[in-house]
C-alpha cells in the first residue's frame, strides 16, 4: 500500500491529494485544534496522513508505525507537525492506516477466545461423556451425534453453520451497493435453499436413515463412479466455503485492529479445530447454540443504535431522508430513478437469480447441511430445517437493512470513510457502519459477532470434511473393516488437516487478490451442477449412474467453459476482474444448474433405474450389531466402555471395539425396524412441509417483490418503516427458536446433568 502524494499547506489550511499510486480507503476529513484547522486523509479504520519532506511532516500528533502490505516498496517513519509548519510548500506524503483497535485486539479474539471456546466445549463434552449415554468416542455419535438431537438445537445449528461471515459481509455489501433489494435477495437466495433442504431431509430420514455422508448413498446407488463424482462436489464445496469463511473474518480483523490477515488465516482455525476434534459434531452443535446468542444480541444492538438511538441516523425516517438525497449524487444504475429505497432493480433481479443458484449449489454440495440432517431426530428433521431457513432470512436481512444502507446514507457525511472497491469486495461496508455509529464500541462488536460466525461456520466445515475423508475416503477405499475408533481416530487428524489446508487455501486466494465477492459468484459455478443429481439421489429412484456422473461432473465443466466464454467474449481477456463481472458470473451459475439438471434428468428418463429403496435403508453402519448378535456375543451393555452404537430406546449401546464390523444385508434391517421410523408419519410430514415450503417460496420469490419490482414504485418514509417493524420483528422470533427453545426442550436432560454433577441424583 504505497500512496504518492502532494501535501499543499495554504495558509492554515492543510489538504492531501493523492496522485499517483494505490490508495487505501481515504476521504478528506477536517479536524481542528486550538490553534488551526487541518484537512487529512481519513479512511474506514481511521488513517493519518503522513508527510516526509524536511522534516516537516503531519498532523499535530499523529504517529505511525509501517507500511506493511506489498514488500520491499514499504516504509516507516514516525511523524510530528506542529502548526507553526512553513505556510506554503509541497512535500511528499503517504497515507498509514491507523486501526481503531490495537493489534494485540486482535491477536487476544483470536487466540483468547478461540482458546476460550475450545476449553468451554471441552468441559461440555466431558460432561457429556460423564454424566449421559452419549459418547464422543462412537462413530456414531461423534460423526452424526447419535441421530438424536432435538427441533431447536438443530435449528440453532442450521441458523449459525449458515450465517457465515459472507451472511454478514456480503448481504451488507449487496445492500450498499444497490439498496434495499440487495439484502433482500441475498437473505431469499439462503432461506429459499434451506427452506426446500427440509423436504430433501424427510426423504433422507425415509430413505437412509443410516446414512452418515451423502456420497455414501451414491456409492450404493451409482457404485464408484457415482460415489467420486459426488465426493468431489463435496470436497470443492467445502474447500470454497472454508475459504470464503476465512478470507471474510480476515478481512475483518485486520482492519479492526491491524493483525497481519495471513497470521489470522491461519490461527482463526486454531482454536476451531481443538474443540471440534474433542467433542465431534454435538459440540459445533452446542458451540453454534453458544455463538448463536451473542450474534443475535449484538446484530439487534446495532439494528437498534442504526434505527432508534443513533444521533445521526436514529429513525427509518432519517435512514430514508438520507437515501433520498445520496441518490441523487450517486445513484444506482439499473433501479428506477436510481433510488436505492426500490424493488425496481435490473442488478437486483440478476443478482436474486445469482443468489438463488448459489444457495441450491452450497446447500446440496457442503455436508455439513447433511450432516445436520442425518444427526437430528427423524420426527423433527424436516420441520428444523423449515424453521431454521425462516429464522436464517432475518440475519442477512437485517444486515442489508441495517449496516449496508447505513453505510450508504453515511456515504454523504464527510466524516464518513469512503469505501474503496477493493473494501466493498472485502466486505467491509457494513464494518464501517458499525465503528463509524458506535466507534470503539461498533468496532469491538463487529469483531465479535465476525469472529463469532467465522468459528461457528467453520466448526461445521471442519466435521463436514473430517466426514467425507473418514468415511467416504478412510472406510471406502483404505480400511473397509475400519472400527468407531478407527473413525474416530480418522476423523480427529482430518480435523486438523482441514485448519491447515483450508487456512493454506484462503491464503493464496489472499495472495492473488481474490476477495470475498469473487469467491460468492464462483461458488454457484463450481458447485451448482450437483443440485439436481445429489438432491434427485434421494427423491427420484429413476436416477441412473450416467445421468448422476454426468449431471456433477459434466455439468460443472459446461460452468467452467461457459464461465471463462463469456469472460472472454464480454471483457475481452480472462481475468480475475472480468471473471467477477455480474453477466459472467450469471452465465457461468445458469449453466452449472441447467447443465446439471438437463443432463441428470434426461439420461435418467431415458434409462430409468428403478432403484429399490430398500438397499440405502438396510444400509451399513459403523460399529453397530443386532440385539441377536448382542445376546449371542454375550456383550454387556454399559455406559463405561467400549464405544457405542444406538439401541431401540435411543441409549448408547456399548460394544467391544474388536467385535465392531460392518454389517451387511439381513442383520441391518432388524436394527432399522427397531428404530421405530414410522414411514407412513414421515411421509406425511414430508408432505406437510413440502407444502409449506412451496407456499414460503412462493411468497418470498415472487408475491412480495414481484409487484413491488414491476411497479414504479420507491419506498415512502411510512413503507420503510413498516419494513424495519418486519425486520425486528423477525429477529426477535429467530432469537426464540434458537435462543429459548433449545433450552427448553432439553430442559429436563440439562436438569439432570446438572444434579448429578453436583454430585444429587
Amino acid at each position: 500500500m504505497i500512496i504518492s502524494s502532494t501535501f499543499v499547506i495554504l495558509g492554515d489550511s492543510r489538504s492531501i491529494s493523492t496522485v499517483a499510486g494505490r490508495s487505501p480507503r481515504e476521504i478528506s476529513s477536517p479536524v481542528h485544534d486550538h490553534e488551526a484547522p487541518y484537512t487529512f486523509k481519513r479512511t474506514l479504520c481511521s488513517l493519518s496522513a503522513i508527510t516526509r519532506s524536511n522534516g516537516n511532516i503531519s498532523p499535530p500528533g499523529v504517529r505511525t508505525s509501517s507500511f506493511a502490505d506489498n514488500g520491499p516498496e514499504s516504509e516507516s517513519c514516525i511523524v510530528e507537525l506542529h502548526p507553526s509548519a512553513s505556510r506554503s510548500r509541497c512535500v511528499d506524503t503517504m497515507v498509514a492506516v491507523v486501526s481503531p483497535l490495537p493489534q494485540g485486539v486482535g491477536y487476544a479474539v483470536v487466540l483468547g477466545l478461540g482458546i476460550l471456546f475450545a476449553v468451554m466445549m471441552n468441559g461440555i463434552t466431558w460432561l457429556q461423556s460423564r454424566y449421559s449415554q452419549y459418547s464422543p468416542n462412537s462413530a456414531n455419535e461423534f460423526t452424526a451425534a447419535s441421530r438424536s438431537l432435538k427441533t431447536g438445537i438443530v435449528i440453532a445449528g442450521i441458523l449459525s453453520s449458515w450465517t457465515w461471515s459472507l451472511t454478514l459481509l456480503q448481504s451488507a455489501t449487496q445492500s450498499y451497493n444497490m439498496g434495499i433489494s440487495g439484502g433482500y435477495w441475498y437473505a431469499v437466495g439462503g432461506m429459499v435453499q434451506v427452506a426446500i433442504f427440509s423436504v430433501i431431509a424427510s426423504k433422507v430420514k425415509m430413505n437412509a436413515n443410516r446414512a452418515t455422508t451423502f456420497p455414501e448413498v451414491a456409492y450404493i446407488r451409482f457404485g464408484t463412479a457415482g460415489h467420486l463424482a459426488f465426493l468431489w462436489c463435496g470436497f470443492v464445496c467445502n474447500a470454497i466455503v472454508s475459504a470464503c469463511i476465512l478470507l471474510g473474518g480476515s478481512a475483518v480483523v485486520s482492519a479492526l485492529t491491524g493483525m497481519n490477515p495471513y497470521a489470522a488465516l491461519f490461527l482463526i482455525p486454531l482454536g476451531v479445530s481443538i474443540y471440534v476434534a474433542t467433542g465431534g459434531l454435538r459440540a459445533t452443535f452446542i458451540s453454534d447454540a453458544t455463538h448463536t446468542f451473542f450474534l443475535l444480541g449484538i446484530l439487534l444492538c446495532f439494528s437498534f443504535v442504526t434505527y432508534a438511538r443513533s444521533s445521526v441516523i436514529g429513525s427509518p425516517a432519517k435512514m430514508w431522508e438520507l437515501l433520498t438525497e445520496i441518490a441523487k449524487t450517486t445513484p444506482v444504475e439499473g433501479n428506477y430513478h436510481g433510488s436505492y429505497l426500490t424493488f425496481r432493480s435490473r442488478p437486483g433481479a440478476i443478482f436474486a437469480v445469482q443468489s438463488i443458484i448459489t444457495g441450491f449449489g452450497l446447500v446440496n454440495c457442503d455436508q455439513g447441511y447433511w450432516s445436520r440432517a442425518i444427526a437430528s431426530n427423524p420426527k423433527t428433521t424436516a420441520k428444523a430445517y423449515f424453521y431454521g431457513g425462516f429464522a436464517w432470512f432475518s440475519i442477512p436481512f437485517a444486515c442489508g437493512t441495517a449496516l449496508g444502507l447505513g453505510a450508504r446514507a453515511l456515504s454523504s457525511r464527510p466524516d464518513f470513510p469512503v469505501l474503496t472497491s477493493q473494501d466493498v469486495g472485502a466486505g467491509l461496508a457494513g464494518v464501517a457502519t458499525a465503528s463509524y455509529l458506535l466507534g470503539t464500541a461498533g468496532s469491538v462488536l463487529m469483531l465479535i459477532l465476525v469472529f463469532l460466525s467465522v468459528t461457528s461456520s467453520l466448526s461445521a466445515e471442519m466435521i463436514a470434511v473430517s466426514t467425507l475423508l473418514s468415511y467416504d475416503v478412510y472406510r471406502q477405499y483404505i480400511k473397509p473393516t475400519a472400527t468407531s475408533h478407527e473413525i474416530v481416530k480418522v476423523s480427529r487428524y482430518a480435523i486438523f488437516f482441514w485448519a491447515v489446508f483450508s487456512g493454506g487455501l484462503a491464503a493464496i486466494f489472499q495472495a492473488v487478490g481474490i476477495g470475498l465477492g469473487w469467491l460468492f459468484y464462483f461458488l454457484g459455478v463450481a458447485t451448482a451442477s450437483g443440485v439436481f443429481p445429489i438432491a434427485l439421489t434421494f427423491l427420484w429412484k429413476d436416477l441412473s449412474r450416467a445421468g448422476a456422473v454426468a449431471g456433477s461432473l459434466g455439468g460443472m465443466a459446461i460452468a467452467l467453459i461457459v464461465w471463462l466464454a463469456t469472460a472472454k467474449g464480454l471483457g475481452g481477456e480472462i481475468t480475475v476482474d472480468t471473471l467477477s463481472l455480474q453477466w459472467v458470473s450469471f452465465a457461468g451459475n445458469a449453466a452449472a444448474i441447467c447443465s446439471g439438471g438437463i443432463l441428470s434428468i434426461g439420461l435418467s428418463l431415458w434409462r430409468p433405474a428403478n432403484f429399490d429403496w430398500a438397499k440405502t435403508r438396510n444400509m451399513a453402519v459403523v460399529g453397530e450389531e443386532t440385539a441377536a448378535r448382542l445376546a449371542a456375543d454375550d456383550v454387556s451393555v454399559s455406559e463405561t466402555n467400549g464405544s457405542g452404537s444406538e439401541g431401540k430406546d435411543g441409549s448408547e449401546v456399548k460394544v467391544d471395539e474388536e467385535k465392531e464390523r460392518t454389517m451387511e444385508g439381513d442383520v441391518e434391517s432388524a436394527v432399522v425396524n427397531s428404530e421405530g421410523l414410522d414411514y407412513a408419519i414421515l411421509n406425511r410430514r414430508h408432505k406437510i412441509y413440502g407444502g409449506s415450503f412451496l407456499i414460503l417460496a412462493i411468497i418470498i420469490t415472487f408475491v412480495i417483490p414481484v409487484p413491488l419490482g414491476a411497479a414504479p414504485y420507491i419506498f415512502s418514509k411510512h413503507f420503510l418503516t413498516g419494513v424495519v417493524v418486519v425486520m425486528f420483528l423477525w429477529l426477535f422470533f429467530a432469537a426464540f427458536l434458537v435462543v429459548v427453545l433449545p433450552v427448553w426442550e432439553s430442559r429436563q436432560a440439562l436438569w439432570r446433568i446438572a444434579r448429578l454433577a453436583v454430585g444429587r441424583k
